[in-house]
């Protein structure tokens, strides 16, 4: 049986991109003969059947999205081979790469490099192969390093190294790597510090700020000023903490809270006199940072005593008239602090129905339909039943790779219509070859991204992706419960989130909407929560019920029910 295989392309950077021997058309070339050669020695050996590309990604780590586009299809049993030109184009760290191995190992498939054909099923293979990875990752960490050390010594000379230019400063145009002091907004950092120091507060402070007219200044990609409408308590701490303003520059800034002692040489922390002038006296920028460090030790104090508040939906629970996500808060009660969820003081304009939430009533619902779904044993059935009848089935990966695949033929495009310019225009032979090689070279990448694209708009599987989506919940309520009951509180948070996507808030009860495979999207999809309320001889009796009956609008997936009891609403949900 021939091997159906998935080939597999990799370049770091444009730079590469564009050289002939690690270029993607010359990878794709190599991988092409290699298999027609095979096939020529050993008929019908094998077939390519998928592409992925990563341009402009580093193998240090597997966040590319080809590569786990890629391994994402691997469990789907599509292939039996991964075909790659050398090692280093796979992976340049060990870990990845044992890890990559096993997985391989699990789902029964191959990998063969061109270069260097070691088998990695026998010790003396997978031996060379982890050697060759070891030696991948040597020299990529070797690289990194010689890199590192050059940034290094640019900043313990006062030098930038990139970056934008801050309020009070512009980039010094015969020395990018300097500032040079801009006079109108240097007298706005001198107010803004100025505020700060007589209200010792910087919410306080942002209000005279904006009395005064000073917007927050940011520099966008192509080097264009622009003036933000809004401050708030981070964007003026930074320049409120800045060592630029006293003319000194901070190398490695990020690691200045790290144990400096466990730390490189090049990685420590130093201040070192910058090559700009200073905005800022350094006595008013020393109380500055004193009033700021008070500061964060009351805050610290007050947090410290503060009862424990956990709130698990935090950042998956939304309103549903507003769209705005529901935050996790705290009231004082007569006796008791009580938790809900709610609207933030700016989101309470928007005049919904309902502001907020008891966070116990609302967890619980979560939480009482998951372990009715882990114990109902047609509940899977039901979930694929239901998503069947919907038409408007969208895979958000498929649509991300083509937007990228899109991007990268418009900039092969215009790289192509500057090739023949400069063909019009080339002064010697030399000069000539080079272009032509180039725009084989483009032209070959051309040809491989219009192919990409065609693919993936014939690719979406309908049946395919609902039987992933199944195997999905099914995988995440298992690991839910296995591990939820006995779980930290962030792990819990974490397994909650791995089973909900989200949770919408209405006035006609909670909708909740499951992770599902691929990205995949159901703009209509919706498990209705149905009020459950049985009247007794006492108190009411709250409980949860499957919702009977439902439209394809709103209940394509049977839900459970429970009421909800609102706070400073009146009434129930």
């Amino acid at each position: 049986m021939p091997h159906k295989i998935f080939a597999y392309t990799r370049v770091s950077t444009d730079e590469q991109a564009a050289s002939l021997d690690g270029s993607l058309a010359n990878q794709k070339y190599r991988i092409k003969a290699f298999v027609d050669l095979k096939n020529t020695q050993d008929k019908n050996w094998g077939e390519i059947i998928e592409w992925y590309i990563d341009d402009g990604y580093s193998a240090k780590d597997t966040r590319r999205p080809a590569y786990q586009r890629m391994m994402h299809d691997l469990k789907r049993k599509k292939c039996d081979l991964i075909l790659i030109t050398d090692l280093s184009r796979l992976s340049r760290n060990i870990f990845d790469f044992c890890n990559l191995l096993n997985d391989l190992e699990k789902l029964n498939v191959k990998f063969l490099s061109i270069k260097e054909q070691f088998d990695s099923t026998t010790p003396s293979g997978k031996m060379m192969i982890y050697n060759m990875i070891n030696l991948a990752q040597f020299e990529r960490e070797q690289i990194s390093e010689r890199v590192a050390l050059g940034v290094h010594s640019r900043a313990m000379r006062g030098l930038l190294n990139g970056g934008r230019s801050i309020l009070g400063f512009d980039k010094d145009p015969s020395r990018p790597s300097s500032y040079i002091i801009n006079e109108k907004e240097a007298a706005d950092v001198n107010r803004i510090f100025r505020h700060f120091l007589n209200t010792g507060s910087r919410s306080k402070a942002i209000k005279e700020i904006e009395k005064d007219g000073i917007k927050p200044k940011f520099s966008g990609k192509n080097g264009k000023t622009h003036f933000n409408d809004k401050w708030n308590v981070q964007t003026l701490g930074n320049i409120l903490t800045s060592a630029a303003y006293i003319g000194y520059h901070e190398v490695n800034r990020c690691n200045k809270n790290l144990d400096q002692s466990k730390l490189k040489p090049h990685q420590q922390y130093k201040l070192v006199k910058a090559t700009w002038p200073a905005i800022i006296s350094e006595e008013d920028f020393e109380n500055t940072q004193l009033l700021i460090e008070q500061s964060q030790k009351l805050e610290r104090a007050r947090l410290n005593d503060k009862e424990d508040r956990f709130y698990m939906l935090t950042g998956i629970l939304r309103c549903g008239e507003c769209g705005a996500p529901l935050v996790g808060q705290a009231a004082h009660g007569n006796t008791q602090i009580k938790r809900y969820y709610g609207h933030t003081h700016a989101q309470s304009k928007n005049g919904c129905t309902i502001q907020r939430v008891s966070s116990d009533e609302v967890e619980k619902v979560a939480l009482d339909y998951l372990w009715q779904a882990i114990s109902d044993a047609g509940y899977l059935d039901k979930i694929e039943k239901n998503i069947k009848q919907v038409g408007n089935l969208k895979s958000i990966n498929l649509a991300r790779d083509k937007k990228h695949l899109k991007e990268e033929l418009e900039s092969i495009t215009l790289k192509l219509d500057n090739l023949l310019l400069m063909q019009q225009h080339a002064s010697s032979q030399e000069g000539l070859k080079m272009i032509v090689s180039s725009f084989e070279s483009l032209s070959l990448q051309k040809k491989d991204r219009e192919s990409k694209i065609e693919k993936l708009n014939e690719k979406q599987d309908k049946r395919e992706l609902i039987s992933e989506s199944v195997e999905m919940i099914r995988e995440n309520l298992q690991e839910f419960e296995r591990g939820f009951k006995k779980a930290s509180k962030g792990m819990k948070k974490r397994l909650l989130r791995s089973v909900i996507k989200q949770l919408v808030l209405t006035a006609e009860g909670l909708s909740i909407f499951m992770t599902l495979a691929d990205g995949m999207e159901i703009p209509i999809h919706q498990m209705r929560l149905v009020r459950f309320e049985q009247k007794g001889k006492d108190e009411p009796k709250i409980g949860f019920a499957l919702a009977r009956k439902g439209s394809s609008e709103d209940s394509n997936l049977l839900a459970l029910g429970l009421d909800i009891g609102k706070i400073g609403c009146g009434g129930r949900i």
